[in-house]
């Protein structure tokens, strides 16, 4: 397991936050730092976005922010999120 870096975790069901991107070797993916982390995520929610603008995803299928939180690895801290303005930031 690593011990560093930041994951992205996503609210599931089961009342649990799990980490849902995995590496070709099916290992939970860990960002160097939040800043990677929230980058990647901003990617997952401007494509998401873009596919309902065109049609191609229902606008049901999108992303609520509130099911994401970033975890340091290393403490177990974690980050709420929000989204200002279509762009996703570390809440306070």
């Amino acid at each position: 397991m690593i011990n560093k870096g930041f994951e992205i975790l996503q609210y599931a069901i089961c009342d649990v936050w799990v980490n849902n991107l995995l590496d070709g070797e099916k290992n939970p993916y860990v960002f160097a730092t939040p800043g990677e982390a929230v980058a990647e995520l901003q990617e997952e929610f401007d494509d998401r976005n873009s596919e309902i603008k065109a049609g191609e995803r229902d606008k049901e299928d999108g992303f609520d922010i509130a099911t994401f939180q970033i975890k340091c690895v290393e403490t177990g801290i974690t980050y709420g999120l929000d989204m200002i303005e279509g762009k996703v930031v570390v809440s306070k």
